[in-house]
């Protein structure tokens, strides 16, 4: 029979389980904004907030997020 410990061990691996599932996929640097391929400096992933957004919206439109 689980005890307190195992069950609260089984609930906290759940809790990560589902933390992992919906975070969003990392961006690797490339220097350039991904979305209009500007050039970006240090390690932006974007040249402003419309072409992040732009491509946070059709990222969800696609289901990768």
């Amino acid at each position: 029979m689980a005890d307190i410990y195992d069950q609260a061990e089984a609930t906290e691996q759940l809790f990560l389980n589902v933390a992992l599932s919906h975070r969003k996929p990392e961006l690797k640097d490339t220097g350039k904004c991904h979305w209009c391929e500007e050039p970006v400096s240090g390690d932006a992933h974007f040249c402003d907030a419309d072409c992040r957004n732009d491509f946070e919206q059709d990222q969800k439109r696609r289901g990768r997020l």
